[in-house]
Order: structure tokens, then sequence, then C-alpha cells
């Protein structure tokens, strides 16, 4: 591998939180068509700043490209965190993680021993999922998952939970 291959996240648009910005868009299209001067109520300029806010905020998730993975030759460097070197990873596992009262299939990355790596906070507090996890369920594509699996066989040593 030559170059970087980069993976992202891949994120369903199509939810509830959609559906809440139509039906807000909606709502207000209909007071500003029938009763314009509801335009001046401060109660109307809230509503009107949550859909702005909560809007930008879809847009931001669901129309923006998220980095996932990025795997070159040296390391994979996971979302926005350090790049991990290959040297420095044992082995790789494939868990089952319970978060809330759902199951998620995760890739965990297991680091060998005293490292020296800059772990952020969200690393060292990452509950069941390990400071080096990778997602194989709905947020990623099944093909972008394959190439990781094959990608990743090649570099370390799968081990058998």
């Amino acid at each position: 591998m030559k170059e970087a291959k980069t993976f992202y996240y891949k994120f369903n648009p199509v939810n509830a939180w959609m559906i809440f910005n139509v039906v807000l868009l909606i709502v207000i299209l209909h007071c500003c068509i029938m009763c314009p001067c509801l335009l001046f109520w401060w109660q109307t300029q809230v509503i009107i700043g949550v859909f702005v806010f909560s809007a930008l905020a879809w847009g931001y998730k669901y129309i923006l490209k998220h980095k996932m993975a990025v795997i070159d030759d040296e390391g994979i460097t996971l979302d926005h965190c350090n790049k991990l070197p290959w040297k420095d990873v044992e082995s790789m596992e494939e868990k089952e993680v319970r978060c809330w009262f759902r199951k998620y299939k995760v890739i965990v990355l297991n680091p060998k021993k005293n490292i020296d790596y800059q772990y952020n906070y969200l690393q060292k507090h990452n509950c069941g999922f390990g400071a080096f996890s990778i997602p194989l369920y709905g947020i990623v594509r099944k093909e972008d998952i394959k190439e990781i699996r094959d990608i990743l066989s090649k570099k370390i040593k799968f081990k058998k939970a």
C-alpha cells in the first residue's frame, strides 16, 4: 500500500431528526404565510433559532464526510486521534460490546504494554469499546468493513476471543 487509504462514516440521513426539522420548517413557513406579524414575537424567533441550529447540526452530521480511519504503511489513525504505529499493535480481535441496551460488533486493536502514545479523553474513557476500536455495524459501509478487515489481517495477527 503506497498511499494512505481513508474510510468514512456513513450515517443514514432519513431519521426522526430529519422529520423533526421538516415539521418545524412547515410550521414556521405556515406561520410566516398565514400571519407574518408572528415573526416579531420573541417566541417565534426562538423557534426559528431552534430550527436553524437543528438544521445546521443535522447538515454537519449527515452531509459532511467524517473520517473513521486512515490506514497506511506506517500505522492507523482512528477518527481524530494520534496515529497508532503498526509496531505498537500486539493483536486484533472482534468483540461484541454492550452500549446501553444494544450490542455492537467492533474490531479492537490491542496495543502492546507501555507504548509511547498520547491518549485523548475519549480513548481513556470509552466504555467497553477500548481505545482503538473500529465499528462493524450500521455506520460503516459493508464494502469498507471488508476492505478494512483485509488490510488489517495483512498487518496484524488475529487473536481469538
